[in-house]
């Protein structure tokens, strides 16, 4: 199984675009309990944070754009998480394979591809986003995990993401360093710079980071995470995202698209996102398979 011209998420997901929303998801992500556990005690995060981010978004993106190599990534993705495990503060065992904790990481990406069509395209019609949302349950299918944790319809995915919203992420241990990392970055210097470039660059530039993060996370994880959020934050944030959205459709596509992505066209051809969603205009959006 994998993705080639014409399938929605080979033509659109690589979008540099979705950057804008990577503090967000990364915080969101630390914020699922048994998650942020495991990167509290499995990796280096409080070393690089923005690092541990970004780290595992290449071989994520192979499972889409790689081809016949795809499902290598995929078990590459998946093996590399049978060592995370431990226990939770209330002596429950975790395991970064657990199901529920392993498909709310893929969700992030998920939501990430929404918010970018609304962001910089605003092009998918609720049949399209269907379309797209089964593609991304293929590509969940790609880890040879359970499909019993997966919602079956876009609008059950929505109803899933608000649940969790609301109900699940909290401000762990993990997700707090991270807050504390946005709020404050040049307190936290970064082995790939130099600190004096990190010095500068982080006073200069770190609180509207922290800003852009803060203004792309939901209301109530806002909120709950301390990000004070005034009417100046909400216009600048409101105005940074406008700029984009009126800028980046007219940004040449060697900087918009990722190199995985850009490879990947030059190998195997595109139609085009507006062609494979005029395919999926002209169709019914197949029916997605549920393991009992």
């Amino acid at each position: 199984m994998g993705f080639g011209p014409g399938s929605l998420l080979y033509e659109s997901y690589g979008d540099r675009a979705g950057f804008v929303f990577a503090p967000a998801t990364g915080l969101m992500q630390l914020m699922y309990p048994a998650l942020g556990k495991g990167v509290e005690e499995h990796s280096a995060f409080y070393d690089e944070p923005f690092a541990r981010l970004v780290r595992s978004v290449p071989q994520i993106l192979g499972m889409i754009f790689d081809g016949d190599r795809a499902g290598e990534q995929a078990h590459g993705v998946r093996d590399f998480h049978r060592d995370i495990k431990g226990t939770m503060p209330g002596g429950e065992r975790y395991h970064a394979l657990d199901p529920e904790t392993f498909f709310w990481a893929h969700a992030t990406f998920v939501d990430v591809a929404f918010r970018v069509d609304d962001l910089v395209r605003r092009r998918m019609s609720r049949t399209v986003r269907e379309a797209y949302y089964a593609e991304t349950v293929d590509w969940w299918r790609m880890y040879g995990m359970t499909m019993r944790v997966v919602p079956r319809t876009y609008g059950d995915f929505l109803e899933y993401w608000d649940h969790h919203v609301e109900n699940v992420l909290e401000v762990t241990p993990a997700a707090q360093g991270l807050i504390d990392f946005l709020n404050e970055p040049w307190r936290m210097e970064q082995p790939w710079l130099p600190g004096p470039l990190w010095q500068l660059g982080s006073r200069l530039g770190g609180l509207p980071a922290r800003d852009i993060a803060a203004g792309c996370l939901p209301p109530v994880l806002r909120e709950r995470c301390g990000f004070g959020w005034n009417p100046a934050q909400a216009a600048s944030h409101a105005a940074f995202m406008t700029s984009m959205r009126v800028v980046w459709p007219h940004v040449p596509e060697r900087v918009r698209l990722l190199p995985r992505a850009r490879a990947a066209y030059r190998r195997q051809g595109r139609t085009g996102f507006d062609a494979a969603m005029a395919r999926v205009e002209a169709g019914p959006v197949p029916g997605l398979a549920r393991e009992a």
